[in-house]
């Protein structure tokens, strides 16, 4: 059962991984269109109009699909105050209990995200811009990130049940 929740582990981090890569080559891609759309513009040959709206896009995309990868490589927000001023036994049992609380909390929003998605998708909503993503294709990014999320928490829940360690904060591939 290890071996396979192991293996579980590795193809979840090349997911993670290979999104992170993808948002960093969408805001790198925005990074040059943007100059690019700016020079257009300047030289009265049109412009790129959907990029502002796809820059949006892209970002909740981004920063919410990566949130897994962030999680991961223990480079998110946290404070450890209470955790280091406990025993390493009770900042141990701590750290599970919040990795509990957070994956209870991510499937949570994962299951009003598919709810609304579902709706969404039923109504047909469209938002009120001019490059038109239907809402449920959105809505459905925040539902997978939050899956997403709800499963790296149980493995962070896992490994440290099996090394009884708390995480190390680390940043970067």
């Amino acid at each position: 059962m290890d071996d396979l929740v192991k293996t579980f582990e590795t193809m979840f981090g090349k997911l993670n991984n290979a999104i992170a890569i993808g948002v960093a080559i969408s805001i790198g891609m925005f990074a040059i269109l943007a100059p690019l759309d700016f020079l257009i513009r300047k030289l009265r040959m049109g412009g790129l109009e959907w990029l502002n709206e796809g820059a949006e896009y892209f970002l909740f995309f981004g920063v919410f699909l990566s949130a897994t990868w962030v999680l991961q490589q223990g480079a998110h927000v946290r404070v450890d105050i209470i955790i280091s001023s406990l025993s390493a036994r009770a900042a141990a049992w701590l750290e599970r209990v919040m990795d509990l609380v957070g994956a209870v909390l991510c499937a949570i929003m994962a299951y009003l995200g598919v709810q609304s998605a579902i709706s969404a998708y039923v109504l047909g909503t469209l938002p009120d811009k001019d490059l038109r993503i239907p809402n449920w294709i959105v809505l459905s990014v925040f539902f997978v990130s939050f899956v997403l999320l709800t499963i790296e928490f149980l493995l962070r829940y896992h490994r440290a049940a099996r090394h009884g360690y708390v995480a190390e904060a680390s940043a970067g591939f």
